[in-house]
């Protein structure tokens, strides 16, 4: 009887044993995967402090390669050969156009649960939608409004973005070279809830603003870094822009303050998307569904590229107090309030139409 209780006494160590095991041993998603992961990717996704983690806790190799512009991105993919890329992250008005050049794989919602906890904004946000099917997910966001140096500009001139005709800063302003996000802040100036579709008279409107604006202008930048080089040296006072310019200057001990004004702004958002051929979907997906979870979106806002807004707000508290209210990332409700006053940005309709009143601007 003695032995009979001692053998019974021994199972059952040994099924707690087990149990703990099994406790201790890796979940699936956590689970060796191998091979190699090849990503297209705005700067940040790609920065060691993100990627080394995912490499050793799954054991792929993480191949990145930088793109300046979603529109350089569309071109390095359409030229692809099927399978060389797994996942990138295009500006989300651009999923659609990946869709259509057969380009993506769709998602399934379902086996990306860490969405619940984004803004409400981004949760069902609908550029991630091509005919109800699931394509991306918003990884990163954020929006323009005016960017000035304190020291020559006062706040209160900053409330309208009619600012940017105001005398006392002819010349000082800089734009970045690129019509979307320049043209979609002047549509706001004239009251165009959604300004990436206006056509006709109102199209008519938007352009005349646009090269009424010339004279004030003083440079016009290449690039984001040009941009940001002429408010650090103060050969600009001011700039359409957002928290991703304003608080890398602020770093720098620059008096960058950012306004979002009276007539409201406009976004701009990143997605993950998984490629159609992808030689590794089970690391592709790992990598989507790490990238959104809270740890790595508090990474992913203060990369060293630049810092900016995630959708996960409990990213926020993985962020220094400090960092957190950089990004307006401290107090929820209150971005969500800001983010009602942001319109989408859009790939217009008449964008040929655009991008040529854009190129008249210039060569005024």
């Amino acid at each position: 009887m003695r032995r009979a209780r001692w053998f019974a006494v021994l199972a059952a160590m040994a099924v707690f044993a087990l149990v703990l095991a099994l406790a201790a041993s890796p979940a699936p998603s956590q689970q060796n995967i191998g091979g190699t992961l090849n990503i297209l990717v705005m700067p940040g996704y790609e920065e060691d402090q993100i990627i080394k983690p995912f490499e050793k806790q799954y054991g792929v190799k993480v191949n990145a390669k930088i793109y300046p512009s979603s529109d350089q991105m569309f071109a390095i993919l359409s030229a692809a050969k099927p399978g060389e890329w797994d996942v990138t992250t295009p500006d989300t008005p651009w999923i659609a156009k990946l869709v259509k050049a057969n380009l993506l794989l769709p998602l399934n919602s379902a086996e990306f649960p860490e969405v619940k906890n984004f803004y409400s904004r981004w949760q069902k946000f609908d550029q991630n939608y091509v005919s109800g099917a699931l394509y991306g997910l918003v990884s990163r966001f954020g929006f323009y409004g005016i960017v000035y140096n304190s020291k020559y500009v006062a706040a209160e001139d900053t409330r309208s973005i009619k600012v940017m005709w105001n005398a006392k800063y002819k010349k000082k302003i800089v734009l970045f070279d690129w019509y979307l996000p320049n043209m979609g802040m002047l549509g706001r100036y004239l009251g165009y809830k959604q300004p990436y579709r206006v056509s006709g008279a109102e199209y008519k409107k938007l352009e005349e603003t646009l090269i009424s604006l010339r004279p004030q202008v003083g440079i016009i930048a290449a690039t984001n870094s040009d941009t940001i080089q002429a408010l650090a040296n103060e050969s600009a006072w001011l700039s359409f822009g957002g928290e991703w310019l304003q608080v890398l200057l602020k770093e720098q001990g620059r008096p960058i303050e950012l306004t979002i004004p009276d007539e409201g702004g406009v976004s701009w958002t990143e997605a993950l998307v998984i490629m159609k051929g992808s030689k590794n979907v089970a690391a592709a997906k790992a990598y989507v569904k790490y990238i959104l979870s809270p740890e790595v979106q508090a990474k992913l806002a203060w990369a060293n590229a630049f810092h900016a807004m995630v959708p996960n707000k409990l990213a926020a508290r993985h962020l220094k107090p400090e960092q957190a209210k950089a990004v307006f990332m401290d107090d929820a409700a209150r971005l969500e309030r800001i983010l009602s006053r942001i319109a989408t940005r859009e790939i217009p309709v008449n964008e040929d139409q655009w991008k040529l009143s854009w190129e008249r601007f210039k060569s005024r």
